[in-house]
């Protein structure tokens, strides 16, 4: 399985949304933007209970790249004048769902180790 870098969703993000062609640099202010947003909105949805893939803010998986690049992009697209502040409630629940989706986890079919008092 495929993962990826905080910096590839920060660089899928920016296409995504129109921002940089693929194969532009990204301008270290738009780029340190992304990241930062990334991180912000990642707590936020940890805060609201959304299980994001290992938590690791380093590796993340191919499955969650595209509904978390539509996440984010959803959450900067106002400071870009991409949509009026304000609009996004409905599309990042929407975005939410996938990504409680995403997080449910399975059994796997392992034993429970316990120490018992």
């Amino acid at each position: 399985m495929a993962t990826y870098t905080t910096s590839d969703l920060a660089t899928r993000v920016l296409r995504d949304l129109g921002l940089t062609a693929s194969d532009e640099n990204l301008s270290g202010p738009d780029y340190d933007f992304v990241v930062e947003t990334i991180r912000s909105e990642v707590a936020l949805l940890e805060g609201k209970g959304i299980n994001i893939w290992n938590g690791s803010d380093y590796i993340i998986p191919q499955e969650y790249l595209t509904v978390l690049s539509r996440r984010i992009g959803i959450a900067i697209a106002p400071a870009y004048g991409l949509s009026a502040p304000g609009n996004q409630l409905p599309y990042m629940e929407a975005s939410e769902r996938d990504l409680r989706i995403l997080g449910r986890t399975g059994p796997t079919g392992r034993n429970v180790e316990a120490n018992y008092f």
